[in-house]
């Protein structure tokens, strides 16, 4: 077989292995921050706005995600092909991360050329590492599918791209520039296309006349500029669906840094061994993270790489994307959820670049083994997670066996047990809620009520009413939960039935 036919054959077969691996998710329902993204977001019924979000003026406009219109765009799609059927909001998922593995392969074969097999493994492995369920299967996650596929597609273009004054190498450049454009609009991670870009050229290219380089790289930073600036301009405030900020972690930047030491030891044993995922991790996950053996463990990760990569150029670029692309993810800048899988989607693109960096020229059927069975351990354990991610019920009760200081998974759990008629356990599951948020939120309170009101018992319905409306006075107007999200439509009779009685 000719190389080129090999390597087309090579990267259909990886995205065969990805559709194969996710095609479970195609039974699975909206999950977490899929219903109000999706089913609960008016803005996302409405086939006028493609205008608002083609024109970036969404950017100004009160609306979940409105810093990411390109996430928007692909939803706004979806919905119009799909309506409130997640089947197809899923089989986006899977085609998404099956495009990005296929670009990763080609990406690879292009850097490395000689054997195809370091690059088709390296690609394998993430392709099917359990690390990767949660932006596949999660709906409203495909913000790293689509950052991750607009930055490996740009420096797809930066390896073709000659600095000469053609026709072709201008059409290069824009579209180039382009896609890092669309990755930030995509997901904030994406500001580390420009800086992956720049070492591109620095590491493989910089022997080259400068002239062209140098209008590529400033057009690819100007772009993201761009965006940013609009980022942080045009949004409204105050906001009817962002009430609150998120805090500083640890409530200074000190105690950030530290936590993020532990959070960086976390994430490297995930990846290493990924057997106890969990969709909201805390306190609870990190307890036996000691502050010492974290930063030693960091410290030693960082000269690791350093050392491995210094006369690797792929393996070099590799780490820099990792730790490009974890950069944003950080708690520096203060984040609602501190820690979470699909922060890892994008830098373990520049994981399977430097391990094919360091693998490059290996042809041992000893390797390939070793690579291949432990590509089918990781499938298992990522065909086993993708059972917790079909519906909410599924996720939460998962996700509170495993972090049982979870106040989301307590308060969803609560609601998805209302959702299917199991109001008893969802009494439980609210008081746990309100215990662990020290009886300081509303939305517990409010899923207690509809359930004490589903077991016959009004009296105490109303008492928990009363509490959540002392708590939020939103609580008056039910319809005013939808609009801000924090409730989808179905719920709004029940509720207001509470309300006329509690006036």
């Amino acid at each position: 077989m000719k190389a080129h036919a090999r390597s087309l054959f090579l990267a259909a077969a990886l995205a065969l292995v990805c559709v194969c691996l996710y095609l479970p998710m195609l039974r699975a329902d909206f999950c977490w921050d899929a219903r109000p993204t999706i089913l609960a977001n008016a803005y996302l019924h409405d086939t006028r706005h493609f205008a608002d979000i083609l024109t970036l003026r969404v950017m100004s406009r009160d609306v979940l995600d409105n810093n990411r219109p390109v996430f928007l765009f692909s939803a706004l799609l979806d919905w119009t092909l799909w309506g409130t059927n997640p089947f197809g909001f899923h089989l986006t998922n899977i085609l998404l991360h099956a495009i990005v593995t296929a670009l990763l392969f080609a990406l690879l074969l292009r850097l490395l050329g000689g054997s195809p097999w370091p690059s088709f493994f390296a690609a394998l492995l993430f392709a099917v590492h359990p690390l990767a369920c949660e932006p596949v299967a999660e709906v409203s996650y495909r913000k790293d599918l689509l950052s991750a596929a607009c930055i490996l597609g740009a420096l797809h273009l930066a390896v073709a791209f000659q600095p000469r004054l053609t026709a072709r190498n201008a059409a290069l450049a824009i579209f180039c520039a382009l896609l890092l454009f669309l990755a930030v609009g995509a997901k904030e991670n994406g500001v580390a296309g420009p800086p992956a870009l720049f070492l591109y050229w620095f590491w493989f290219r910089r022997e080259e006349p400068r002239r062209g380089w140098i209008a590529l790289l400033a057009a690819a930073a100007l772009a993201v500029t761009a965006f940013l600036l609009a980022r942080f301009t045009l949004p409204p405030f105050p906001s009817v669906i962002f009430t609150e900020k998120p805090p500083q972690l640890g409530g200074s930047l000190l105690d950030s840094v530290l936590i993020e030491l532990r959070i960086g030891a976390f994430y490297a044993r995930q990846i290493v061994l990924p057997l106890a995922l969990c969709a909201d991790y805390g306190p609870y996950n990190l307890r036996n993270f000691g502050l010492g053996v974290c930063i030693a463990a960091v410290l030693a990760i960082i000269n690791l790489q350093v050392i491995v990569t210094l006369k690797n150029s792929v393996a070099r670029l590799g780490a820099a994307l990792f730790w490009l692309a974890l950069l944003p993810a950080s708690n520096l800048v203060p984040l609602y959820r501190p820690l979470a899988d699909r922060f890892l989607y994008l830098p373990l693109c520049g994981l399977a670049l430097m391990g094919a960096g360091l693998c490059r020229g290996v042809r041992s059927s000893m390797a390939a083994a070793v690579a291949g069975a432990l590509a089918l351990a990781l499938a298992l354990q990522t065909f086993q997670r993708e059972k917790v991610w079909r519906n909410d019920e599924a996720l939460w009760t998962d996700t509170a066996a495993k972090n049982p200081d979870s106040y989301s998974a307590a308060d969803n759990l609560a609601g998805a047990l209302f959702d299917n008629h199991k109001p008893s356990a969802a009494v439980q599951s609210a008081d746990r809620a309100i215990q662990l948020a020290h009886a300081g939120k509303s939305e517990p309170y409010a899923i207690k009520a509809l359930a004490l009101e589903q077991l016959g018992r009004p009296s105490d319905a109303d008492a928990a009413y009363k509490t959540a409306l002392k708590l939020d006075a939103r609580y008056a107007n039910p319809r005013s939960l939808v609009t801000a999200l924090v409730w989808e439509e179905k719920d709004v009779p029940p509720l207001e039935a509470l309300a006329r009685r509690n006036r």
